[in-house]
């Protein structure tokens, strides 16, 4: 059965190059856009390791008088403002909605700040995120401790604990993550580590990275400059709550130079920090060139093989004339656009692999994902759903014309010739 269709398609080999062209080069352009969505689609399904709803951050600024006094007050008067701002964090942590409350910077989930280092570790350097967070962090982003214990204000005054969390293969550097005991960026700051939080994404499209968390003392002047404040709400009083707490605490926070300027989802942080990172115009744009595919290739196979089956008119009817049926006429179209469709993909594939290889997409403006693998399962993978997928396509863009084909009568045929 091949061989006998290969040799049609030798026979109508002029037709059928143009046909392998587009097929080709439809291939090549779905391949890119499945790799994209499938690659999109399995780290959207990876564990964030952290989690924002019924999460806020609460938006404390300072008046006038007192971004003076931030900028060139007196110790004694920065330090009374530093005093204001746990006396703020206090009262948020008693509000009777509000599971927990922490203060951070460089450090929640979506945000537009960030911090990096790195320090050498058994002769290696380990690159990270630096998020300096009070102890409430891990609760209010349910970011769970799977070794050891997470420090708290009692020990942050004792000791100069850290934590970490580990990277996409589960290691901190060249080590388990439990086993390191010290980070140590010189001797006068060393950091000893006393848990491990599970690993962590900047967000769910991107990979885990390795973090430090340092934590946030009392008397840490930055806090001044980084009011990063957010809260997790109990799910039964998170329905109504930012009306409900504003209305509740606006009075409660406005402390000398302090008042509550906003109360927003995490969510709000989301939308924002996939839109700046281009996430937001690359799934419409990835999305957009797929339909407009689909719909050309459906249009553009049918429309193909039912010029080709009309030319081809004498030929089915003489088949028909000689004893095949219905169904051998329908098996032998379907057959040879498959076939045609799966020369094209060996083709294509090479083509497709060459160019992963050589970033020519990236350069040209191309919406890619910087990917730590290409592996053999990767391009498989690739492969057989762009394969499918067409061949669906492909399928049902060929059955109506070969069903037409199956229903000409021998005689109309002869009369024709």
């Amino acid at each position: 059965m091949i061989k006998h269709i290969l040799k049609i398609i030798w026979t109508e080999r002029k037709v059928n190059a143009w046909i392998l062209l587009e097929l080709i080069l439809v291939f090549c352009i779905l391949w890119f856009c499945a790799d994209y969505m499938l690659y999109i689609g399995k780290k959207y399904i990876e564990p964030r390791g952290f989690d924002i709803t019924h999460t806020y951050k609460v938006g404390i600024n300072l008046k006038e008088e007192g971004r003076k006094i931030a900028s060139f007050g007196t110790d004694e008067e920065k330090k009374q403002m530093l005093d204001h701002l746990w006396t703020i964090y206090d009262r948020v942590k008693q509000y009777p909605a509000i599971e927990n409350v922490s203060y951070s910077f460089s450090a929640a989930p979506y945000s537009g700040s960030w911090s990096s280092g790195d320090f050498t570790m058994d002769s290696v350097v380990v690159p990270h995120r630096r998020k300096t967070v009070s102890p409430g962090f891990f609760e209010v982003f349910d970011i769970k401790i799977i070794h050891g214990k997470a420090f708290t204000f009692d020990n942050i005054i004792a000791e100069n604990p850290a934590m970490i969390g580990p990277g996409a293969n589960n290691m901190f550097g060249p080590r388990k993550p439990e086993n390191v005991d010290y980070a140590k960026y010189s001797e006068e700051y060393k950091y000893k580590i006393i848990g491990v939080a599970n690993k962590v994404k900047k967000s769910e499209y991107e990979n885990y990275e390795q973090i430090l968390y340092f934590p946030l003392k009392k008397d840490n002047m930055n806090i001044l400059d980084y009011r990063e404040m957010c809260i997790r709400v109990k799910p039964e009083a998170d329905k109504n709550f930012v009306e409900q707490f504003k209305k509740d605490m606006t009075r409660q926070l406005e402390i000398e130079h302090y008042f509550l300027s906003s109360i927003t989802p995490l969510e709000n942080d989301r939308e924002i920090h996939m839109d700046w990172n281009g996430y937001s115009n690359n799934f419409k744009s990835i999305y957009s060139v797929s339909a407009f595919l689909i719909i050309n290739i459906f249009l553009g196979v049918i429309g193909t093989f039912w010029f080709r089956i009309q030319s081809r008119r004498n030929e089915i009817g003489l088949r028909i004339a000689l004893g095949a049926t219905k169904k051998n006429i329908k098996r032998i179209f379907i057959s040879e656009t498959l076939l045609l469709l799966f020369l094209a993909s060996i083709i294509a594939t090479i083509f497709c692999i060459n160019i992963s290889i050589s970033d020519i997409l990236k350069d040209i403006g191309v919406p890619v994902i910087d990917k730590d693998e290409s592996s053999v399962i990767s391009q498989l993978t690739n492969y057989i759903a762009t394969f499918a997928f067409l061949a669906i396509i492909a399928f049902i863009a060929v059955w109506y014309p070969a069903m037409k084909a199956s229903k000409i009568q021998p005689a109309e045929t002869l009369r024709a010739e």
